[in-house]
């Protein structure tokens, strides 16, 4: 039986369809949540496990790693689906609180988590993380600092944890568009979003669904089936990079090159 995956935001759209992806290839799942607005559908499924823990509170993420030791589902793949763009507009515009929670929560709070369940992973193999990351890695994504912030930060933990501890396999995935709920809160903040509210209404109002999650699960187990010596630290995008079809080529360059997909000044 594979080993367990956990899911962190499983209740966002991402983080629902993930678990369906991964039980239909027969993991246990064990999801996170904040709220269960989402989660009807997986409810009934007796080999998904919900676990309620506030990433913004450190109380609620120890009690959350605490529960998920006692299921005594050793975790194999710990996938965070959690993110938010709010509050967007520009820096000195922006309630220092509220933008300082925003990029915790995309930044710090997910390695809070991920720090609480490494005791707890299954130690037959190295421990399979993935982070899923946005907008601004290669350029700043204007009036959205602390989420684009938050998210930088996270790549840079990947590289930092793959130097740092040989049992872990960590990889950042860039997503793409994706037709989810999170895009009402750019709409919700209206001019303050800039350019960006124009380009999120024509995405939206065009239906599209954007990137797929079947592609971001693919993405994801190319990555780490790929090896951690090829991909682990590394930072891929689900819509631009030749993973598909084995991306023989692309492990290729990787393996040849420790500083490509990672935040450099090399080459510069």
């Amino acid at each position: 039986m594979p080993g367990s995956v956990i899911i962190a935001a499983i209740s966002s759209d991402i983080g629902v369809r993930l678990a369906q992806l991964y039980r239909a290839q027969g993991h246990e799942v064990i999801g996170t949540y904040r709220s269960s607005d989402n989660l009807a559908e997986l409810t009934a499924d007796a080999g998904i496990h919900l676990v309620h823990c506030d990433l913004a509170d450190a109380a609620s993420v120890r009690g959350a790693a605490a529960e998920i030791a006692a299921l005594g589902k050793p975790w194999a793949r710990l996938i965070s689906a959690a993110g938010q763009l709010a509050p967007i507009g520009g820096f000195f515009g922006r309630d220092f609180d509220d933008w300082a929670a925003s990029l915790s929560l995309n930044s710090v709070a997910q390695m809070r988590l991920l720090h609480a369940l490494y005791p707890h992973r299954d130690q037959s193999s190295p421990a399979k993380v993935a982070f899923l990351v946005g907008g601004g890695i290669n350029g700043p994504f204007r009036n959205y600092s602390a989420y684009c912030l938050g998210k930088v930060m996270l790549v840079k933990l990947c590289e930092l944890l793959d130097d740092e501890y040989p049992d872990v396999h960590a990889i950042a995935v860039g997503t793409g568009w994706v037709n989810t709920k999170i895009h009402r809160q750019t709409v919700e903040a209206g001019d303050d979003a800039g350019i960006n509210l124009r380009r999120t209404m024509e995405f939206l109002d065009s239906g599209q669904q954007g990137t797929t999650i079947e592609d971001i699960f693919g993405c994801i187990e190319w990555a780490f089936k790929a090896g951690r010596a090829a991909t682990s630290g590394r930072n891929f995008s689900v819509v631009h990079d030749g993973w598909r079809g084995g991306g023989e080529a692309l492990v290729a360059r990787l393996t040849a090159d420790p500083n490509i997909y990672k935040l450099r000044r090399h080459g510069n």
